[in-house]
């Protein structure tokens, strides 16, 4: 009896043994996305060099560098008086022409009254009314110098054409400028563009439209969610990348210049079936996991997909909400007994 009661001690003590402590999961259903980060740089999408139109001496100066100015704010005045004598000029030509227009006028009336009386030659009707058509030539030409005069006594006014800020000022008062030259230089801040360099072997996969997320360390609470607006068609010799071009409205506080991490979504998975890494184990006959029921566990050959984050893609063979062996599931083999112990 004693040997039988050992035997039976030592039989429980082995069953006991044998049953190896796992942890366990469900399989998940979710959502996979296939992403891709750069680190590029901001820029801003308008940064116009403001230059004089016109030939004049600078009176004023409104502005000074790293100034925030709005569109049509005024920078900087020309001295206008030529251009307004030239205005005036203008304005009294077309006057005169107006006036010989109305004395011509009267003239073809008087010569069309008499005509129907058999008063006046025909020619003389024909010389007037061709006169009356030349002045009124006249009239037209006059007129679009007075709105070339205007146009010059507006451009005296140099007026921003962005919102944003004066990077650069190029100019004093006193200074006297040509048309052409150079008086400020405009960084835009409403409008920006990010400049993203990708791996070339992005090269099938990276398209305009994708989904992409910007942020920056200059304001890392925020992040831009937009879409790739279009790619370099080559590929830059120097760092071997794809160039991406991303055009976004400034959220507030983003600066040109400023460095930027692109995330670009590559592809989604809706609904994929999702195992922690450690519950795929490579045997012989493939991939395979343990799906455990009761106190045993099942092997089960299974294909593998995405991997990301520490999670695996299960393209076939488990359904979501089975129950998996993680850690110790290399242990296992099929039918094994085991312990579910908690993580």
């Amino acid at each position: 009896m004693r040997i039988t009661g050992l035997l039976l001690g030592l039989t429980l003590s082995f069953t006991a043994a044998a049953a190896t402590p796992v942890t366990v999961t469900q399989a998940a259903s979710e959502t996979l996305a296939v992403t891709e980060s750069a680190v590029g740089t901001i820029e801003a999408l308008y940064a116009p060099t403001v230059a004089a139109e016109v030939a004049a001496r600078v009176v004023a100066v409104e502005v000074e560098e790293g100034e925030e100015v709005r569109k049509g704010q005024l920078l900087a005045s020309l001295d206008p008086e030529d251009y307004r004598l030239a205005v005036s000029a203008a304005r009294a030509s077309l006057e005169r022409i107006e006036a010989l227009i109305h004395g011509q006028q009267l003239k073809v009336d008087r010569l069309l009254a008499l005509r129907r009386k058999q008063s006046a030659s025909q020619s003389a009707l024909d010389e007037a009314e061709s006169a009356l058509k030349a002045l009124r030539a006249e009239r037209a030409l006059a007129r679009v110098r007075l709105a070339q005069a205007e146009r010059r006594l507006s451009q005296t006014r140099i007026l921003s054409p962005v919102e944003g800020r004066v990077s650069a000022r190029m100019v004093s008062p006193g200074d006297y400028v040509k048309a052409g030259t150079p008086l400020f230089r405009l960084t835009g801040r409403r409008h920006l563009r990010a400049r993203l360099p990708f791996p070339e072997t992005l090269a099938g996969r990276l398209r305009p439209g994708q989904a992409m997320r910007l942020v920056t360390p200059q304001a890392l609470e925020q992040a831009v969610e937009t879409t790739v607006g279009s790619l370099r068609p080559e590929i830059t010799p120097s760092n071997r990348a794809i160039e991406a071009l991303v055009q976004f409205d400034n959220p507030d506080g983003w600066e040109p210049g400023a460095s930027v991490t692109g995330t670009v979504t590559l592809e989604v998975h809706e609904g994929a079936v999702t195992v922690p890494e450690a519950a795929l184990v490579r045997r012989p006959a493939g991939e395979v996991v343990y799906v455990i029921e009761g106190d045993s566990a099942r092997q089960r050959l299974v294909h593998s997909g995405l991997r990301l984050r520490g999670k695996v893609e299960i393209t076939a063979g488990l359904a979501a909400g089975e129950t998996v062996a993680v850690d110790g599931a290399g242990f296992l083999t099929d039918g094994a007994r085991v312990e579910v112990r908690s993580p």
